[in-house]
């Protein structure tokens, strides 16, 4: 057994055990940022993707070689391509958090800025239905005009709500930004992992997702090395099978409740 494994085994495998002794499993999905064309890093993410059964949602830039991103993904089974962003600027003004959409704009313009970016993607033979804005920033600006255009939405950290049922966000970041991007460590990520499952367990909520975050571009090795080790675990599916996904259906042979049992 690898020493990621064995970590695995021992920081969330007995939480894994609880939902199992509760007739449920952990519904895990796979999100994937900042790719503009195919590279050797791109090639080696979708290869684990294969290997490993794991549905991928990459979020793709539109300034980048979407008809490529687009092939490489038709090329291999259950791989999605999602908008990220318009051309990946951070326009926020000094002292404010990184984004493309602030205060100043008009909505007209980002629903402007948005159309462009879909025309680029069903150009290149894709119907997008997800959009997720670079540095998760997700402004109220941005969130009226991906309502005006029917598409959904994924950030960082949060639950499903009422209020927003066509966002999905991830979690679980691999990870870590400063100073310098890096590996964020395996005992930090299951850590993690390990309170956002004991979280939804008490809760009841079986069926919220727990979304894996990537940035193929700026993984190290440990980072390939732990995802090699995760993601046989983990066995994230679709993000199109979670919107599907109704009360009293199943996800990848996982019953979907909304109460506790």
């Amino acid at each position: 057994m690898s020493f990621h494994r064995l970590l695995i085994a021992i920081l969330i495998g007995p939480e894994l055990a609880r939902w199992k002794a509760r007739g449920h499993a952990p519904v895990f999905w796979w999100r994937d940022d900042d790719a503009r064309r195919p590279t050797a890093a791109l090639d080696r993410l979708l290869a684990l993707s294969v290997r490993f059964e794991a549905p991928i949602t990459l979020a793709a830039v539109p300034d980048g070689d979407i008809a490529a991103l687009a092939k490489a993904c038709r090329a291999i089974p259950n791989a999605e391509l999602a908008i990220h962003g318009f051309r990946h600027e951070n326009r926020a003004p000094p002292g404010w958090p990184s984004g493309e959409v602030n205060d100043l704009d008009r909505l007209a313009d980002v629903v402007s800025d948005l159309g462009t970016a879909i025309d680029v993607f069903r150009r290149a033979g894709v119907r997008p239905s997800l959009f997720v804005p670079p540095w998760n920033n997700a402004h109220p600006t941005l969130k009226r005009a991906l309502g005006l255009r029917d598409l959904g939405l994924s950030c960082y950290g949060e639950m499903r709500s009422p209020a927003e049922p066509e966002r999905l966000d991830a979690h679980l970041d691999v990870m870590r930004w400063k100073p310098a991007p890096r590996f964020r460590g395996a005992v930090r990520f299951l850590m993690r992992a390990r309170r956002l499952l004991a979280e939804r367990r008490v809760a009841g909520a079986w069926n919220e997702p727990l979304g894996l975050l990537t940035h193929h571009l700026d993984h190290d090795e440990g980072a390939w090395r732990f995802l090699e080790a995760f993601l046989p675990v983990a066995r994230p599916v679709a993000r199109a099978a979670i919107r599907r996904a109704m009360p009293g259906a199943t996800i990848a042979g996982v019953e979907v409740s909304l109460k506790a049992s």
